[in-house]
């Protein structure tokens, strides 16, 4: 691959993905290392990578220099934030995905999920950055998660049960 396939923006020196031009984000070495199959761990360059959060690519992760790229495909773990079918995995250190929160929402309209998680976390059992393809905490996820799964049953597109 060749340098020119990853444009490092004017600000700094976080590059673009270079299959969907969208900004990177950092994301700890911790958690790439974590994540990826272990025959791809002795392919990973010395150098910073980054995370794509576009839901339409396949890439991952960016090398800092763009010249490797990690696709979910060489992952352990579906990466939630590219998958539409389920299991959409939401909370990877408690094992919580989209179904299950669509779940209480429809039999319940409503859900514990983001306040066990909370709790969870302030227990300090979390493990996001060696469980979440971003290496952050799921917490925004989870409660955009639950916010859709109300819309959507207000909308009568979860069927209430």
């Amino acid at each position: 691959m060749s340098d020119a396939c990853c444009v490092i923006p004017h600000t700094g020196d976080i590059p673009i993905c270079p299959m969907n031009n969208q900004v990177t984000k950092p994301v700890g070495r911790q958690t790439i290392e974590s994540l990826v199959k272990p025959e791809i761990k002795a392919q990973l360059t010395p150098q910073p990578y980054f995370f794509c959060d576009a839901p339409d690519c396949d890439t991952v992760y960016v090398s800092a220099l763009g010249d490797h790229l990690i696709t979910k495909d060489l992952l352990t773990v579906r990466v939630g934030i590219k998958e539409t079918d389920d299991p959409v995995p939401l909370c990877y250190c408690f094992g919580y995905d989209r179904k299950d929160v669509q779940d209480d929402i429809r039999q319940k309209g409503d859900t514990d999920i983001q306040k066990i998680i909370t709790d969870r976390v302030r227990a300090g059992e979390c493990r996001c950055e060696v469980t979440n393809p971003s290496g952050g905490c799921c917490l925004g996820t989870v409660s955009k998660e639950i916010k859709q799964a109300k819309a959507m049953r207000e909308q009568g597109l979860l069927p209430v049960g």
